[in-house]
């Protein structure tokens, strides 16, 4: 076999291990009404891998698309807001892969 064939297949398949590192988890947005007060959502951004966001900015809008305002969480992801009136959805963009969405219409 070829020394040069198998060379490139090692640093194909290396490279190939590595960069799905890079692909290994998705952005993640949950959020629930706070237990005994239905007035405010908490929220928590995250990854696919459990990992947490970190301070991040959670966008809020209106279904017709209209930013309804910012919330910005706290080291560990979370957030807690009154809930906005009418319907609504959030946004946890963290600007290097596809946006993670919640919409009101999820919650129990």
């Amino acid at each position: 076999m070829n020394k040069g064939f198998i060379t490139q297949g090692l640093i194909l398949l290396v490279a190939l291990l590595f960069c799905s590192k890079a692909f290994a988890h998705f952005p993640t947005l949950n959020c629930q009404v706070k237990p005994n007060d239905d007035s405010t959502l908490h929220c928590l951004a995250g990854y696919s891998d459990a990992s947490l966001s970190g301070v991040v900015e959670l966008d809020i809008y209106s279904y017709d698309d209209e930013l309804l305002s910012k919330v910005t969480t706290a080291s560990d992801g979370s957030a807690s807001f009154a809930m906005p009136q009418g319907e609504f959805y959030i946004v946890f963009n963290p600007n290097h892969e596809t946006p993670a969405e919640f919409d009101y219409a999820e919650l129990p």
